[in-house]
């Protein structure tokens, strides 16, 4: 593999230099394959020739001296993640807070505080191009987590650096503080720390962007909920009536999961008296009851759903979590049993579905039909049958699984959730990818 090298413009003003951009190349690529938002340049300089340049004309660019310890250290991230024996083609861009070059972290924190006071530094000028910007794969965060309240133009101009993140949707990552919203720099200034902080961003990035497979029993609920019946409801049992039943202890099973603060899960039952059943879950306000059904607005389709005026439109917009890749394989069960809570006899189907693999512990080999039996692909066969967790390459946190059902002709499905990347809200692409002959007929 071709040893990466690294790119440097700068420009010089007074007695002031600026890098105004870098990366570090593999290959010929000219992708990126990530980027990087730290403080501000330290040593990295242009070899003696450019540095002729700078002086003489103010400006010069070209390949940078790679001695750097901070360059050496992406280096060895970059090479971690992607993995050093295999050929890595594109450029790690690096961005800084400010791009005033000093090497000592607290004095240039405190030069570039004076030039914005003086007026050398303008921080309303936009910070990159953000066209370029959303062509990043994603970003490591490392500008350090050194404070001072007198710093308050380092502060602003790293709230403009979080915005524009949040407004791109370039996903990040980077070993934060534990109590401040500051990440630690990537190169420690103890070279001895530098192989385990290397290791750290290699797992968080690992952890937060690449396939996490998961065994079908992390799909179960993980906690011991009491059943509790809710505090008003109807005693009919034909055609809609407000349920007894609480579809909060399906959320409360997961140990990852939690229902908003102020709000609740309430349903609505439907029988049509000879063994159907269906049902809708609303998320209301804590202080709210469920409305009668006369006051209730209609919705159009399948048997005129009633919702309640104070009702929001996704039960999932008040679903929290953690956000770990756990939380969201559980956030997407707590989907389906939700939209199916209620239902009976024909108006079963996800309550049909097995989750692949087969648990032999949990009594799921009692199942008729599994992956090795004679099956019609409509689709390739999947490479990875578990449940498993990624990151889109928009940055979407994915859930996906494959299922057996039985109901009419057996199926193979495969089921793809993308969350939100604010909430647990999501969309689901459900597919059949295979057949497997007749199943049971109700």
């Amino acid at each position: 593999m071709m040893e990466p090298k690294a790119f440097g413009s700068f420009v010089k003003r007074g007695e002031n230099i600026y890098r105004t951009s870098a990366y570090i190349q593999w290959g010929d690529s000219e992708e990126s394959i990530g980027a990087c938002l730290l403080q501000n340049p330290g040593s990295a300089t242009l070899d003696k020739e450019l540095t002729q340049l700078l002086n003489a004309v103010g400006s010069a660019s070209g390949w940078i001296k790679a001695e750097d310890p901070t360059m050496k250290q992406l280096v060895s991230v970059i090479e971690g993640i992607y993995g050093k024996n295999k050929p890595i083609s594109g450029r790690l861009h690096i961005y800084n807070i400010f791009n005033l070059q000093n090497t000592k972290s607290e004095d240039a924190i405190e030069h570039f505080e004076n030039l914005v006071h003086s007026g050398e530094y303008d921080i309303t000028k936009p910070l990159v191009n953000i066209n370029e910007f959303k062509l990043h794969p994603w970003i490591l965060l490392g500008w350090g987590v050194k404070q001072e309240k007198k710093w308050k133009n380092f502060q602003l101009i790293k709230e403009k650096w979080l915005k524009l993140i949040k407004e791109t949707n370039v996903p990040s990552f980077g070993k934060k503080h534990e109590k401040k919203n500051e990440y630690y720099h990537p190169c420690p200034l103890i070279s001895s720390h530098r192989p385990m902080m290397a290791q750290e961003l290699i797992n968080i990035y690992k952890q937060q962007f690449c396939i996490q497979r998961f065994p079908s029993y992390a799909t179960k609920p993980n906690l011991i909920v009491e059943m509790k019946q809710v505090e008003k409801y109807d005693d009919d049992d034909y055609g809609w009536y407000r349920t007894p039943a609480n579809p909060e202890y399906i959320v409360k099973g997961f140990s990852h999961l939690s229902i908003q603060s102020g709000y609740k899960l309430r349903a609505y039952q439907f029988s049509d008296g000879g063994g159907n059943g269906n049902g809708i879950v609303w998320a209301i306000p804590e202080e709210k009851e469920l409305q009668d059904l006369e006051d209730c607005k209609r919705l159009d389709g399948f048997l005129s759903v009633p919702k309640p005026a104070h009702a929001l439109s996704d039960f999932m917009q008040v679903i929290e979590g953690d956000k770990t890749p756990l939380s969201y394989l559980q956030a997407a069960i707590v989907y389906h049993e939700l939209n199916e809570f209620g239902a009976d006899w024909h108006g079963t189907s996800w309550g049909r579905d097995v989750i692949l693999p087969l648990q032999e512990e949990s009594g799921d080999e009692s199942y008729e039909y599994n992956i090795n039996d004679e099956w019609e692909m409509i689709e390739k066969e999947p490479d990875i049958i578990e449940p498993h967790f990624n990151y889109s390459m928009e940055g979407y946190p994915v859930i996906v699984f494959h299922t057996i059902n039985d109901i009419g002709t057996v199926t193979w499905n495969r089921y793809v959730h993308v969350f939100s990347k604010d909430d647990y809200t999501l969309k689901v692409e459900q597919t059949c990818i295979a057949t497997g002959g007749a199943g049971i007929i109700f």
